[in-house]
Parts: structure tokens; C-alpha cells; sequence
């Protein structure tokens, strides 16, 4: 019987774990590999842990799921009032993380749901799951305060790895596992930190436990165990509070986690805290999202100004984006302006006043040919990532996109982070992908991970999803498992 080990090392930067790799810090992953095979795939925006999670659990990128990030605002029920309204402000940062689940778009089906021989460890998507495949679900929250109270985060990744060990022996088909202490101490000391390198030996041993398990069992050939990450992450030395931004300038703004306002005229909602979105008027009720050119305008915000053109001038802000009222989506940066669109299956981009996703010309391109023309470029896929963040109506009318360095919260974040995420940065979008069994001569997303794990198991990819099927695809055209895709970006 085939089985599907899903180990996800949480904020694992791919040239991190090479050079512990090239160290002889990682032997058992060493070991694995000399079988295997890794490359480098790009994650989902934003890059934040759960939101980058839905295309490992259903093959969709975010604003396909409708869930546009970590934290939002449902501008069609917000009418202002604190108690009354509270649910339609999100955070999965908190009490609401349950909440995860059904705000998926119901239609789509989770690996869960798709592989009824499956478990969950440490993870926050379970739909699907049963209480007895969700073995971890209270010791998650347990240790999850833990850590955050005594930073203090190892024992999380134990309780995963005793949990694992488990699932082995019990036989399912597909195991996934979360392992949260690499992210924690990350936020803390920083991505390349001695507590990073001492938990990702940890991980090492556990891979190490795994393996030798599966080979007692007589299962270590037909079973597939992939590590990867949700996202990188990269040092912080300075940060813009963009809610308290909106406040200097005159604007009454709503943010987590003081969830009321007087008569807001912005909401914040941070991810990661290297992006956000911000709602225009939320307590009046609307459907749809204001274009740039409305934004613009004094009573956007009810500002003195124009605060897109004055957010422009920040040094923390790499990007903005939001829909054009002539159509597809305006993008800027501190080079100027382009537009994004969509026609049939091909993306276009076309700079204005200057190329703010440095691709250096105008150009026209399916999603996978951009994957392959910018997987290594300062924003990583950059064109399909802005696109999906406005395919849900749940998003904000403005998308904010920190500079590496910078982060979008000062305000309530204890302990205050030293490393963050969330951007479209290429230290945060840049995943590694470390398998047991080789690997294709191309540059991935992590979404196209879910078609490769069920096809492995010989259960049917559902229609529509956004994973492509380019593991076995390449394998078909003949082409060399051997050899492996560029190594990744190590700025």
C-alpha cells in the first residue's frame, strides 16, 4: 500500500536548510535525499502561515478558497458594531483560528475529505478530519500558548513528532505534520539563527524515527515523505504600524485587536506581518471593492490628501495594488505604475510609468510560463499571486506589500518580532521541497503539490483546482528526475 508522509517545517527558508544541509547537520534528511531529490517551489500570498496552508490541503490558491489572508473584513456585513458585528472581522491569529474551516469555500474538497485514511497533526485545516484523526488538536492549542508565553517553542515540535511516530504505526494512508518551533524562533532570533539550526536538528532526528519505522514496517519504498515549508522569512529592523499610519493622517481606523472604532474610515488587517489589506469606509455596507482611482480621492479615507500617493513615499512599502476602474489591477512601487489582466488562460503586464515587478518589459504569458520567468525574480510569480488576491470578494480594496527589512505592526505584537513574512518578497515566497522519491527539472508551486501527493496514493485530482499536475507530467515527457531545478535565491 502506498502512504503520503506530509512533514511541513513551518517558515523554513530553503537556503537555510542547504547549508545545515551542506553542514552534515541533517544526515538523516542526508540519507533520505540520496534517493530522493529537492527543489525550490513558490508559495501563496500572502506567505503566512494558515493562508499558505489551503494549497497543500486543497490544491487552490488562497483567494480561490475565498480566503484572501490571515486576517479580513467582510465588507457586505461590517456595519460598525462592536459586539454585534465581531464575526465579521477575521483573525485566525486567535479564538476565531476554528473558524478556518468553514470559511473555505464549501465546494472544495480537502485532502482530508479526498483520502478518508488520513490524519492531521498540528494542523490548522481539518476539514474532514474526525476527532480521532485529529489526535492533536488539544495539545496544539496547549502548547501553542506555551510557546507563546515562554518563547519557548521545542515542546510543540516533540508532541508533533511522538504524534507522528503514532500514525506511522497506525497505518494511514496520508499523514500530515506540522512542526511550528522553526517559525517561532525564527520570528525571535531571526531565519538563520542558532535556535532555528538547533530545532531544524530536531526535525532531522524525527525524519530519522520516521524512516526507520517504514522500513520495520517493510514500507519505506512505497512510502512517499515530502518535508516543505509554507513560507521564508527575513530579518526586521524597522516597523511601519500601518494602522497607526492611517491614524496620523487623520483617519479613525479599525484594527486587530482592538475590534471597534468609532465611525472607522480604514481597517487594517496585517498578515505576517510583511502585508496587509485596508478596507475604505467599512461599516458601510458594500459589495464590491473601490477602484485605485476612488482610493485616491480626499474622501476615500476622508484624509487631506492623496494617502495612496503619500503610502508610495513610505520607505517601508514596496507595492501597492487594487483593482483600475478601466479593469484588471493597478500595480506601483517606487519605480511607478503598471496594470495587470487577465484574458482566457494568459496574464498580461503592462508598465505604465515604470515596472514596479521589475520584469523589464511588457509581456503576455500563461500561469506557467510565468512561474518559469520569474521564480527567482525579486517577486516571485508576482503576476499570478496579485491576481488570485483579488479573486475573492473578502479582500481589502488596497493590498500593502512591505520592503525586505520593514514589517506593517509595531502595536500589540509581544514578543516583538525580529523576522517576518507575509510579503512577496523572494526570501518570503521561496519554499524548499524535500522528497523521499526524486523530483521534476522544474520550478513548482506548493499548490501543485496536492495533485502530485493524490496521485501517488491513485486517488483522482478533482476538476478545477489550481495544481497542476507537472510532477508525473515530466516524468511522462521523459525527462531527467536527476537533475535539479536551480538552487535557490541566498541574498
Amino acid at each position: 500500500m502506498r502512504r503520503c508522509f506530509l512533514l511541513l517545517v513551518d517558515g523554513l527558508r530553503p537556503d537555510v536548510a542547504e547549508a545545515r544541509l551542506l553542514a552534515g547537520d541533517l544526515p538523516h534528511l542526508q540519507g533520505m535525499l540520496a534517493d530522493g531529490g529537492r527543489t525550490c517551489a513558490i508559495t501563496a500570498f500572502p506567505s503566512t502561515t494558515s493562508v499558505a496552508y489551503l494549497p497543500f490541503f486543497t490544491g487552490c490558491a488562497p483567494g480561490q478558497c475565498n480566503i484572501p489572508s490571515i486576517r479580513w473584513l467582510d465588507r457586505s456585513a461590517y456595519r460598525g458594531r462592536w459586539w454585534r458585528d465581531r464575526n465579521a472581522v477575521r483573525s485566525y491569529c486567535g479564538y476565531q483560528a476554528a473558524l478556518l474551516d468553514r470559511d473555505i469555500r464549501p465546494d472544495l474538497r480537502t485532502i482530508f475529505e479526498l483520502v478518508p485514511e488520513s490524519t492531521g497533526i498540528f494542523t490548522p485545516v481539518a476539514r474532514g478530519l474526525t476527532a480521532r484523526r485529529d489526535p492533536s488538536r488539544l495539545e496544539r492549542k496547549l502548547w501553542g500558548v506555551l510557546a507563546h508565553l515562554t518563547q519557548w517553542h521545542q515542546p510543540s515540535d516533540d508532541s508533533v513528532t511522538r504524534h507522528l511516530l503514532r500514525a506511522a504505526d497506525a497505518g494511514w494512508r496520508f499523514v500530515f505534520a506540522q512542526f511550528p518551533a522553526v517559525d517561532g524562533y525564527t520570528h525571535q532570533s531571526g531565519p538563520d539563527s542558532a535556535p532555528v539550526h538547533r530545532a531544524l536538528v530536531r526535525v532531522d532526528a524525527a525524519v530519522g524515527l520516521l524512516r526507520q519505522r517504514l522500513r520495520e514496517r517493510g514500507e519505506l519504498e512505497e512510502s512517499l515523505i515530502l518535508l516543505v515549508s509554507d513560507h521564508g522569512a527575513s530579518p526586521v529592523h524597522t516597523h511601519l504600524d500601518l494602522a497607526d499610519w492611517f491614524r496620523t493622517h487623520g483617519v479613525p481606523t479599525l484594527s486587530h485587536p482592538m475590534l471597534w472604532t468609532r465611525k472607522p474610515r480604514a481597517a487594517v488587517m496585517v498578515a505576517g506581518n510583511g502585508s496587509a489589506m485596508v478596507y475604505a469606509r467599512p461599516g458601510e455596507p458594500r459589495a464590491d471593492r473601490w477602484p485605485v482611482e476612488r482610493l485616491r480621492r480626499p474622501d476615500a479615507f476622508g484624509s487631506e490628501g492623496d494617502l495612496i500617493e503619500a503610502l508610495l513615499g513610505e520607505p517601508s512599502v514596496a507595492l501597492l495594488a487594487a483593482e483600475s476602474a478601466p479593469g484588471g489591477i493597478w500595480v506601483a512601487g517606487k519605480t511607478g505604475e503598471a496594470r495587470l489582466g487577465l484574458h482566457a488562460e494568459q496574464i498580461s503586464y503592462e508598465p505604465r510609468t515604470g515596472d514596479p515587478l521589475g520584469l523589464g518589459r511588457a509581456r503576455t504569458a500563461t500561469r506557467r510560463e510565468w512561474l518559469e520567468a520569474t521564480w527567482d525574480s525579486p517577486y516571485p510569480d508576482a503576476p499570478v499571486q496579485l491576481l488570485d488576491q483579488f479573486r475573492t470578494r473578502r479582500s481589502g480594496d488596497l493590498v500593502v506589500i512591505a520592503r525586505e527589512g520593514f514589517d506593517l505592526r509595531a502595536s500589540f505584537e509581544i514578543p516583538e518580532h525580529r523576522a517576518g513574512h507575509g510579503s512577496l518578497i523572494r526570501a518570503h515566497m521561496q519554499t524548499p521541497v524535500w522528497s523521499s522519491h526524486p523530483v521534476p527539472d522544474a520550478p513548482i508551486r506548493t499548490v501543485d503539490l496536492f495533485p502530485a501527493m493524490l496521485e501517488w496514493l491513485g486517488v483522482e485530482v478533482p476538476d478545477g483546482v489550481d495544481g497542476e499536475s507537472v510532477w508525473l507530467a515530466r516524468r511522462a515527457e521523459g525527462v531527467s528526475e536527476g537533475v535539479q531545478a536551480p538552487a535557490p535565491w541566498r541574498g
